[in-house]
């Protein structure tokens, strides 16, 4: 279920935790779109669609032993004949793009597929990650990106997190990965430490981003400072 309502964006960015329904989510979006083009009936009260032409997907994580081609390499063959091939009246899905890598590179490339096909094919796409920098610079206000996650509520003083399957506005800021690890038996020693380092990790990467968006306002606020100032001095020329 969903609580969307108002002008639809381009890009739903979804994000939430590990076995939340993020993959369910986006195949059932390709699913309903190939069933009112059929004709059928959709898994909806009501259903307002434009016409595709093509649906591509991004999905999964298997390799190519005979080809040669690892599981990373087969995912970017496949994003890059998404790139190639879309169109603006396409439907695009991507789920957890650049996870066969490490992080900085699978977020970079992550980052500029989402933009390719945000500023370059303009098509409806459904872009699932964990990769919850990525949803920093959508958090104002923007039209042709919407930031949606799959709601959880978190017992904090079990751990036990509770999967309530909505669609919800916003982005979730964390992926409750060790409430995956405790569901398949890691021993409570192992969890223990992971948790504590997760959130270590999470406390550093806050850190750097408050320092980061403290210097872009101060930035901000400098360089409107000189337009203001220059905006005077033009002002004083004019009246001399």
């Amino acid at each position: 279920a969903g609580d969307h309502a108002g002008p639809s964006p381009l890009m739903l960015l979804v994000t939430g935790p590990n076995m939340g329904g993020k993959s369910t989510l986006l195949r059932q979006a390709c699913l309903t779109a190939l069933m009112a083009h059929i004709g059928c009936y959709v898994p909806a009260a009501s259903c307002a669609l434009t016409p595709v032409d093509r649906i591509f997907t991004r999905v999964g994580a298997n390799d190519a032993i005979m080809a040669g081609l690892s599981t990373f390499r087969v995912e970017l063959e496949e994003t890059s004949s998404i790139l190639k091939h879309a169109t603006r009246h396409s439907i695009v899905i991507l789920d957890e793009l650049g996870r066969g890598t490490a992080t900085f590179d699978g977020m970079a490339i992550a980052h500029a597929v989402l933009s390719h096909l945000i500023d370059h094919t303009h098509c409806r796409s459904l872009f699932a990650t964990h990769y919850h920098a990525l949803t920093r610079q959508f958090e104002v206000t923007n039209d042709q990106v919407a930031l949606y996650h799959m709601a959880c509520a978190v017992d904090e003083a079990s751990r036990a997190v509770t999967f309530l399957y909505k669609f919800a506005r916003g982005a979730c800021h964390r992926s409750h990965g060790v409430n995956v690890a405790r569901l398949a038996g890691l021993p409570e020693g192992v969890l223990d430490l992971a948790a504590a380092k997760s959130a270590e990790l999470e406390a550093v990467l806050d850190e750097k981003y408050a320092v980061q968006l403290a210097r872009r306002i101060m930035l901000a606020g400098r360089r409107a400072g000189e337009g203001a100032g220059q905006g005077g001095e033009a002002e004083a020329e004019v009246e001399a």
